[in-house]
């Protein structure tokens, strides 16, 4: 969160922070209710935010680093986008589309995992929401030095706020 914190430090507009592991959002349970309906049939917090990946301009991904991969909670979320992958290409509904927006990806993480394997999943994870990712900020061996002390990944969440500044559209 030092890095998220960092970024909303210097953004301008509203911001709304959606955090997997304190929300209540269930993962997708495959009951294919959205193979015949629009949305999803779990009444949770992800009705929240299906609402406004098509109001909001920006999306910050964080996570730490588990073993090379995406928090399981934030994966759990993922989870939940099944319902867009389904209504594009399954029910081939050629009108859908979410409102695009811009993707910062932030991982942090210790020990000798490589973040890449995370980095793809957060890719597809933007592709899903329609967000073409703009910036990648890394803090690795976390056991060694502590974020608030990362200098050069402080500085880029800095310059990565201050340029989504400067093109508030997409």
């Amino acid at each position: 969160m030092t890095l998220v914190n960092e970024i909303v430090k210097y953004l301008n507009g509203d911001i709304k922070i959606i955090d997997t592991y304190y929300d209540n959002i269930s993962p997708c349970l495959d009951c294919r209710f959205c193979w015949n309906n629009d949305g999803c049939c779990i009444d949770d917090q992800m009705q929240e935010v299906y609402k406004l990946l098509n109001q909001v301009d920006n999306i910050i991904i964080s996570s730490p680093l588990y073993f090379s991969e995406l928090s399981g909670k934030l994966l759990s979320f993922a989870s939940r986008l099944q319902t867009f992958y389904v209504r594009r290409y399954i029910r081939k509904d050629r009108e859908f589309k979410l409102k695009e927006k811009r993707g910062i990806l932030i991982i942090t993480g210790g020990g000798d995992g490589s973040p890449e394997p995370a980095i793809e999943r957060a890719d597809i994870i933007f592709r899903h929401m329609n967000a073409h990712k703009v910036g990648t900020i890394l803090s690795l061996q976390t056991e060694k030095l502590d974020v608030k002390e990362d200098k050069n990944a402080m500085s880029t969440a800095k310059n990565i706020a201050l340029q989504l500044n400067k093109t508030s559209t997409i």
